[in-house]
């Protein structure tokens, strides 16, 4: 067949088709290159995060220091508590006074030292013995009982077992609470009470 007598269609399909297959040629090379690299992997397995805690415990066996009835001014009573942190984070400790509502409140007075004891036996202060702060005395806060104006009373600054900066794990510390009516209560308290009263130790992760 005479090549003039081709179809100007003709030659445009087949360019396209071979063009096609040029396409295609070129496109499994390609492809049988990225399926043909070499690789390899290295891995940093086992991570994990877990928090710390914070707790705190005593000996008092669910039961109240002071349970005083037919007070009279002046009179002083002494009970003792051990505080033993367990927390795995080191912590500051914080002690509230709380819930006293009592006209009586205003005339309680109260001195608080740290130290030891050979046998804890809660409330008894037998065999307390006061570390070295304050002075050899011991005592880590002395002043009003409670507050006039708020249900809730922080006892001073935080709480660190002498020679240290923070509660750590497995920390323990007896407390020594001396708590006093004062002598100038008025006559006109008589049958008068403080209203319950809760001591409360919190920690704070450091």
């Amino acid at each position: 067949m005479n090549s003039s007598n081709a179809k100007p269609g003709m030659n445009r399909r087949h360019k396209l088709l071979a063009s096609a297959l040029v396409v295609g040629v070129l496109g499994t090379v390609a492809a049988g290159g990225v399926f043909g690299l070499f690789s390899a992997t290295t891995s940093n397995s086992g991570n994990e995060i877990s928090t710390g805690i914070v707790a705190l415990s005593d000996n008092d066996n669910g039961s109240a220091m002071f349970n005083v009835s037919n007070a009279k001014p002046g009179d002083t009573w002494t009970r003792c508590i051990k505080v033993t942190y367990g927390g795995s984070l080191d912590a500051d400790v914080h002690l509230y006074l709380k819930d006293s509502t009592g006209p009586l409140g205003a005339y309680l007075t109260m001195r608080m030292r740290q130290g030891s004891q050979t046998n804890s036996a809660f409330p008894s202060c037998v065999g307390f013995t006061p570390d070295a702060s304050a002075g050899g005395s011991g005592i880590v806060y002395a002043g009003p009982a409670t507050s006039e104006t708020s249900g809730t009373y922080e006892l001073g600054l935080p709480l660190v077992p002498f020679g240290q900066v923070a509660w750590a794990a497995g920390t323990s510390q007896v407390y020594e609470f001396e708590m006093t009516l004062e002598a100038a209560t008025p006559d006109t308290l008589q049958g008068s009470t403080t209203g319950a009263m809760t001591v409360v130790w919190e920690a704070r992760n450091h």
